[in-house]
């Protein structure tokens, strides 16, 4: 699959297996089915076609084989992946290629220098033909995902061994980005911060990796970046925006044992009001080179532009109301002030009329003494 501008092919990072298959833990491990022997075997004394079908556990490229074999005497062997039809190996090769095989028995390794790109769920047949008599080793009906084949037109079912001892590897690609903020705020500047993060699980064929950020908003401005990676295959000086924003092209080899790159890419957004509503649609994808062929892995993230939060309308604190401590208005010290002077005239006033009254009663009380 070769990459454009951005494609913006679904990430297939899928881990779907079929029943009585299991990834290894390693997340980047690009080992997906398999059957370990338990020392049973089929063999022949001249050339005949033998077949295991599997049923492909993800997307990938199907970058080669392991069959648990010996051959007498030793010598050179080619193993073919063919379409299914029914169950049943259909033929032309998909993809194929030859082995030295040892006269005592053990895993031997069938490398596709152009890896077969492999759909999840289908199946598929490994092909041998060996051209003399040789044994390949097996279980008894241990792997569900498939079966053991003998000879050709018709294809004949073996149940002892049901299953041929084989190891498939589909190398992968996937990519994750995000933002450290959902939104941003239209007419304001803001820090953020993308993540991208590129699994690769890979074998000893692919040449290189090529992570690339082929889209970012245009109201993001990027002034620095960091990179990591698990199997260290990244050089310092070779960690930049320019290579981030161009592809690395071949500058990062790949590890036998696959890679995880993290790349952290600092800068502002600074969305105009022209911008409001829009997604600042950001895009990258994580590419894994072959010799002839390229697969890829797209993904997309998103930060939301939004208006600026309405200013609330400034608020008056309320006054509260007067209080009493009885029935009626309370006077004010205004009111105090006019009463003292008030109450005092009243007094005087009623010490004035009382001594009036007592001079007159003196004066009379003789005039009444002498009648």
């Amino acid at each position: 699959m070769k990459r454009g501008a951005l494609a913006l092919i679904a990430g297939l990072f899928l881990l779907g297996l079929v029943p009585g298959s299991t990834l290894a833990i390693n997340p980047t491990s690009n080992l997906d089915q398999w059957n370990d022997p338990v020392g049973l075997g089929h063999g022949a004394s001249g050339a005949v076609n033998w077949a295991q079908t599997f049923t492909a556990g993800e997307y990938g490229d199907l970058s080669g084989v392991d069959l648990y074999l010996e051959l007498g005497g030793g010598g050179s062997l080619t193993a073919s992946i063919e379409a299914t039809a029914s169950g049943l190996p259909t033929g032309p090769a998909l993809a194929s290629a030859s082995s030295t095989v040892a006269a005592s028995a053990g895993w031997v390794h069938f490398s596709f220098t152009t890896p077969l790109s492999v759909v999840q769920d289908s199946v598929y047949a490994i092909v041998i033909n060996p051209t003399a008599a040789g044994v390949w080793f097996g279980s008894t009906n241990t792997y569900p995902g498939g079966q053991a084949f003998v000879v050709g037109a018709p294809w004949t079912a073996l149940a002892d061994p049901a299953d041929f001892g084989f190891r498939t590897y589909v190398d992968t690609a996937g990519t994750q980005l995000s933002w450290d903020k959902p939104q941003v705020t239209a007419g304001a500047s803001t820090p953020l911060t993308l993540t991208a993060t590129m699994t690769y699980g890979n074998g000893v064929e692919a040449t290189h990796y090529d992570p690339f950020l082929g889209l970012i908003p245009t109201w993001f401005t990027p002034t620095g970046i960091t990179c990591s990676d698990t199997a260290s295959k990244i050089v310092p000086a070779d960690c930049t925006l320019v290579n981030f924003g161009n592809g690395f092209g071949n500058l990062i080899p790949t590890s036998t044992t696959g890679d995880i790159l993290t790349f952290t890419v600092t800068g502002t957004g600074h969305p105009t009001l022209a911008d409001l509503g829009s997604t600042g649609l950001t895009g990258g994808n994580a590419c894994l080179y072959y010799p002839s062929i390229t697969y890829c892995s797209d993904a997309t993230a998103n930060v939301q532009v939004v208006a600026a939060a309405a200013t609330p309308a400034p608020t008056r604190a309320a006054t509260p109301p007067p209080t009493s401590t009885g029935v009626g208005r309370s006077p004010g010290p205004g009111g105090t002030i006019w009463f003292l002077p008030m109450g005092l005239i009243a007094f005087f006033g009623g010490l004035i009329a009382l001594a009036t009254v007592q001079r007159r009663r003196a004066v009379r009380l003789p005039v009444q003494r002498g009648r």
